[in-house]
């Protein structure tokens, strides 16, 4: 009787349990509907397969439902994107939103530990944020050196232009190993040797393909990771975090052993291990930090520029009316910020590239620190909010004709650049990115720089594709240009 009665609450006990799975909290926000274990999962998958990604999949689902706030289950977790800029700002203001998400996932991104920068809330993300930003602009990070490291790494896209202008040249990683010397510079106090650049610029690549096809299946059930690392994508994770750990831990070690002549980021955290009651300042932790920051700059800013380029190619008479600009306002001068004021054609082009290609289109991920209401609906704590921001860069309400290159968006009457409310390339609030400054500044003068210089035609008369791969960012696709010299 015993055995018998124990299987039947054990049967009880799973039956109750498969059913709260899939009944949602009260005033949950509108979404498909959860199945037990897999939430709603399969769904978000199907629609990522058909509209190749997940951005787009997750902005039809809102449309499906008539809502600006999605509810979803993915797995276990509670997750809630938001929509329209009334919602969006709220969650980049409003403090119930600094939380990061505490998963196995989001630990798997940080080497492992819940560490750092990017993927900490609380006291640690507060004290650290606050130091890498002040010892960052101590050792010249967001001033006139900063300038003077992009101005060289542009003299160096230059030559590399040169020395292959007589044939196509693939637009690719060469803007990312430019703008990871410029930072790697700030953090390490040295430029990255070439081989060790090429192989950190391919792992990034992997490490973030591998993050979005099988970050869904690692963060929902990441138990799968003992029964299948491989096809889970847990192995190749794993061995790339090594690789990347090894780099950076080579850089440090340079540092114990006082190689590195120029001050900078690492040697002011270290100098910080060193004083009392400062636990959080350990060794992991400043592998981590170093992580972020490879990770924050290397690929958006790189992929900033190409969608400029990109963009430039594809509508000539734009690019001519820069290039006259440029010609008839600094001329042959090496391109520096304080230009972006008087080149106000050229600085509104750029604002227009990143309003219609948002390189985050899903911000976040952000953790609700307690039970909070969006738009009239309940969102409980601990769940996930992601952001979408590419929506409203494309807003026709906010934006006529919005998928149209329009630079006079930024200009005002007078021919005086304007500012606009409606855009947010780097975010907004106190998670706003702390590396916008050197963001703007290297896609100014890297994109002035070779306009000033160079005619960009496409190759055998074909226009590359103006679609974007979206993953955890957006990248142009893989194209080739002629870089034809004006001289």
């Amino acid at each position: 009787m015993l055995p018998v009665l124990v299987c039947i609450i054990v049967i009880v006990l799973i039956c109750c349990n498969i059913i709260r799975s899939v009944i949602k909290p009260e005033k949950f926000p509108p979404g498909p509907i959860w199945y037990p274990f897999f939430g709603s999962s399969s769904i978000v998958q199907q629609m990522t397969s058909k509209h190749g990604s997940q951005w787009k999949a997750l902005l039809e689902l809102s449309k499906q439902w008539s809502t600006q706030v999605l509810g979803l289950k993915l797995g276990r977790e509670l997750v809630v994107v938001v929509y329209g800029e009334k919602n969006v700002r709220q969650v980049f203001s409003e403090s119930e939103f600094d939380g990061r998400p505490n998963s196995f996932f989001y630990k798997l991104r940080c080497l492992g530990k819940r560490l750092g920068v990017t993927f900490v809330d609380g006291p640690l993300w507060r004290e650290h944020r606050q130091f890498t930003v002040k010892h960052l602009k101590n050792v010249g990070f967001g001033k006139t050196s900063m300038e003077l490291e992009i101005q060289n790494e542009l003299k160096l896209l230059r030559e590399y232009i040169n020395d292959n202008k007589h044939k196509p040249i693939k637009v690719d990683s060469m803007f990312s190993s430019a703008v990871m010397n410029v930072l790697w510079k700030y953090v390490a106090g040295e430029r990255i040797r070439e081989d060790k650049l090429e192989r950190l610029l391919e792992l990034f690549y992997l490490r973030s393909k591998a993050f979005t096809l099988t970050g869904g299946l690692l963060s929902q059930i990441p138990w799968c990771r003992f029964i299948i690392p491989g096809l889970s994508g847990y192995k190749l994770i794993v061995d790339l975090n090594q690789q990347i750990s090894e780099i950076i831990e080579e850089a440090i070690k340079k540092h114990l052993n006082k190689e590195v002549q120029q001050n900078d980021f690492i040697y002011s955290f270290l100098d910080e291990m060193n004083e009392e009651n400062k636990a959080s300042f350990t060794y992991d932790q400043l592998k981590t930090v170093c992580l972020d920051l490879i990770i924050a700059g290397s690929q958006t800013t790189g992929n900033a520029v190409k969608f400029a380029l990109l963009s430039v190619l594809r509508n000539k008479n734009i690019q001519e009316k820069i290039f006259n600009e440029i010609e008839n306002t600094i001329g042959d001068s090496m391109p520096c910020w304080a230009d972006s004021s008087k080149l106000v054609y050229t600085s509104a082009f750029l604002l227009e590239v990143m309003r219609i290609h948002t390189i985050a289109p899903l911000a976040g991920p952000r953790r609700v620190l307690q039970d909070t209401v969006i738009d009239g609906y309940v969102i409980p704590k601990e769940t996930t909010v992601l952001i979408s921001l590419a929506d409203i860069h494309l807003d026709p309400n906010l934006w006529p004709d919005p998928h149209e290159i329009k630079p006079e968006r930024f200009i005002d009457e007078k021919g005086l650049s304007k500012s606009n409310e409606h855009i947010y390339p780097f975010g907004s609030g106190r998670r706003r990115c702390p590396g916008d400054s050197l963001a703007r500044s290297f896609v100014f003068i890297i994109f002035v720089g070779i306009l000033q210089k160079y005619r960009i035609d496409c190759v055998n008369g074909v226009l590359p594709s103006n679609e974007a791969d979206i993953g955890l960012l957006a990248a142009p696709k893989p194209f080739v240009a002629n870089f034809v010299s004006r001289e």
